[in-house]
């Protein structure tokens, strides 16, 4: 009698944990699939495919502007030429996969320059004025204040993808944000610039090389959270009405 007496409190509180675990697994976002349809990952070195269908249009590198190559910006090549490859790393230390919406670090991975200087992709405001131009020169982690212009994301578009940038990584500083598009420099070079009404819609090609990383243990599904999160619900629900039948 004493332990039905409790069983509503603890049935409350194994509904309530189950449920407090669903809502975080819920707030995970998708991965970000390259063109075989597997989630992007940490590590793993990827090209830019666009796919916007201009003939103009090509892979992605570095060149300099305005008589300039300190910085170097982040460009769009001709249609024949193949994009440099890129890496990415979540602002999650621990997370493997890529997901949409969330800040990572980009980085040009065969690009090696004499001077060493770094390939990570950052904000550059200088080279044009009133422009956030896509550059290199940046550093990997650090999320902050300091690092800001460092982190981009990847959200959906249409059937493919964009780069955004809007860091989410300082809470107390109101970045402008916008969609990562092409603007056209006089000598005809395409330059990535935020704030464009029309972003550059690319996919992701993986080019089978990889820098060894700590990887999470393999899952059957290329969205690992999602059958965690239904495994844990039914356990729970089982225990919950296996518990019931035996004060029954």
């Amino acid at each position: 009698m004493a332990l039905r007496r409790f069983l509503p409190f603890l049935v409350a509180i194994i509904l309530s944990t189950s449920f407090i675990f669903l809502v975080k697994a819920q707030n995970i976002s998708e991965p970000v699939l390259d063109n075989s349809g597997k989630a992007l990952e940490k590590g793993w070195q990827y090209i830019i495919v666009p796919v916007s269908g201009r003939s103009n249009e090509g892979g992605l590198g570095v060149s300099g502007i305005r008589n300039t190559v300190d910085p170097l910006v982040v460009t769009q090549y001709p249609q024949s030429s193949v994009s440099k490859s890129l890496r990415f790393t979540p602002v999650d230390s621990n997370e493997n996969i890529v997901r949409l919406s969330t800040d990572l670090n980009v980085k040009f991975m065969d690009i090696i320059f004499t001077d060493n200087r770094s390939t990570v992709w950052t904000i550059n405001t200088t080279l044009i004025p009133q422009r956030y131009l896509v550059a290199v020169g940046g550093v990997e982690g650090n999320p902050g204040r300091d690092t800001l212009g460092n982190w981009f994301k990847i959200d959906k578009y249409d059937d493919a993808y964009k780069f955004v940038y809007c860091p989410g990584v300082c809470e107390t500083c109101r970045p402008f944000c916008g969609d990562i598009g092409i603007i056209v420099e006089p000598n005809n070079k395409r330059v990535l610039f935020v704030g464009s009404d029309k972003p550059l819609k690319v996919k992701f090609q993986n080019t089978t090389s990889v820098i060894t990383v700590t990887k999470a243990p393999p899952s059957a599904s290329n969205y690992p959270d999602r059958l965690p999160t239904m495994s844990f619900i039914n356990v729970v629900m089982c225990i919950v009405i296996a518990y019931l039948t035996k004060l029954m």
